[in-house]
């Protein structure tokens, strides 16, 4: 290969533990200087799996039964339908002069621009565009929800001079992943502060959080974590906000930290936060292999999708979270995140892992980003099947719980974001990008490449096990 391979992305070729005898075609990437090394991951991944296995019946929800759906409620018009597409980004400078200058010097590559994260408030659809290789001039945009152009080019948010000081990067926003609307009408956007990302993990600016107000467009906070809550190759991907009794400043964010897996708690009101580690955050070592479009290749994400059971008044929402490399869920009550004064070593029994897996056994089922709606059903990506998957948080977790919504015939390349909006008749997003062929160099700019896709909750589980009686 005539290019640079992912940091931290892949173990090595001949890590042969790993590699999976019957896949002649695993690739041979070659890789140094691993977050961890593989002893640190094995030690804590044998912890959670004892952890996992030390649980008694008593701790575990009791089985019901699942009652088959009625499949009459399906449909040609239940399922996903295409909002946007994209073969290649186009972002709208503030004339065609300006433009034409930046593709010149390098400065806007469109090809190398990749979208990864979502989130929608009113008419607006945010963007995500992590700095993976140069010529990525804005990481966050926007398109209008009330424009029906298929391919819409990209607004920066919030501004232009959000991302014209060169010389200090660091005031602006340099990279985000992805970012996160609350019932405040607040944009919170995690910025990871490294660019090069398909390379190495080049942090030249501290990770760090802004809020902003949608209603003005007015940047309101800025919060930068701690040096001691971020490692080496940290690389801080995912934010999920929780407000408490409907009262704005008394708000917490919770931040995944992919590659050193942990979890950063920040409170919004005394503008404090702290790093939470757990055996549950690592990845599962036999759920590392991916294979999909003639690509196969190993990532040992951790803890990557994340979202909040509904708000039901009482201060009892638990946090989902799950790793990418692995088939199991999790959950942790938010109560205990808050909790400043557990230590960490009393905090590790608060987690608990769901008993069973997301699919039957020897399959793959590894979940990117995920959601919940307001009546409880979660929603979440599964990379390699291409697919959108459905579990009722109300029933037990077990591979017959889990639905398969419609998404049109053609597999999804690579499904990555997915977010439940605050509308009243809510609506799932859902983003697919195609990651591994953009890391690996095989994107063609003529072929639709990023794809956001929408449908209406109520209406895309009918049918589904995950369809409420």
């Amino acid at each position: 290969m005539g290019h640079d391979q992912p940091h931290s992305y892949v173990w090595p070729a001949d890590y042969n533990w790993m590699k999976p005898q019957h896949h002649a075609e695993v690739s041979t990437v070659s890789q140094v200087n691993f977050p961890v090394s593989s002893t640190e991951v094995l030690v804590p991944w044998l912890l959670s799996m004892w952890m996992i296995g030390n649980k008694t019946p008593t701790d575990y929800p009791k089985r019901k039964v699942v009652k088959k759906p009625n499949r009459k409620g399906r449909n040609e018009n239940t399922g996903f339908k295409d909002r946007f597409t994209w073969g290649q980004i186009d972002l709208e400078y503030p004339n065609q002069d300006s433009k034409q200058m930046a593709i010149n010097t390098g400065a806007f590559i469109p090809v190398n621009n990749l979208l990864l994260g979502l989130e929608v408030w009113k008419n607006k659809m945010f963007l995500s565009l992590p700095q993976w290789r140069p010529g990525i001039p804005v990481t966050l945009a926007y398109v209008n929800l009330n424009s029906y152009t298929k391919s819409p080019m990209l607004k920066p948010y919030p501004s232009w001079n959000w991302y014209a000081n060169n010389m200090n990067r660091c005031h602006g926003l340099v990279s985000v992943f992805r970012m996160e609307v609350d019932k405040c009408d607040r944009l919170w956007v995690l910025d990871t502060g490294a660019i090069n990302l398909a390379n190495k993990v080049d942090q030249i600016c501290p990770v760090k959080l802004d809020v902003f107000d949608l209603k003005t467009d007015t940047h309101i906070k800025r919060f930068i974590i701690p040096k001691n809550q971020t490692l080496k190759d940290s690389l801080f991907t995912n934010i999920v906000v929780e407000i408490l009794n409907d009262n704005c400043e008394d708000a917490y964010a919770y931040m995944s930290d992919v590659f050193q897996y942990g979890l950063v708690v920040y409170s919004y009101k005394e503008d404090v936060s702290r790093r939470i580690n757990h055996p549950y955050f690592y990845p599962d070592p036999l759920y590392c292999h991916y294979s999909m479009d003639g690509i196969s290749f190993n990532w040992m994400d951790g803890i990557f999708g994340m979202c909040l059971s509904p708000d039901g008044g009482v201060g009892q929402r638990v946090l989902y979270f799950h790793s990418l490399s692995s088939n199991n869920e999790f959950y942790v009550p938010t109560a205990s995140l808050r909790n400043g004064t557990l230590r960490e070593g009393d905090i590790i029994e608060h987690f608990f892992a769901l008993n069973d897996s997301r699919c039957a056994r020897h399959q793959s089922c590894q979940s990117s980003g995920m959601a919940v709606d307001a009546k409880g059903v979660m929603y979440y990506n599964l990379v390699t099947a291409g697919k959108v998957g459905c579990w009722d948080t109300g029933r037990p977790f077990e591979s017959i719980t889990q639905g398969l919504l419609s998404s049109g015939p053609t597999p999804l390349s690579f499904p990555n974001d997915l977010k439940v909006d605050k509308e009243s008749s809510q609506r799932v997003w859902m983003l697919s990008n195609g990651l591994h062929k953009y890391l690996y160099g095989k994107t063609d700019p003529n072929q639709i490449n990023y794809r956001i896709m929408v449908a209406y909750t109520d209406d895309v589980v009918k049918g589904t096990v995950c369809e409420s009686n």
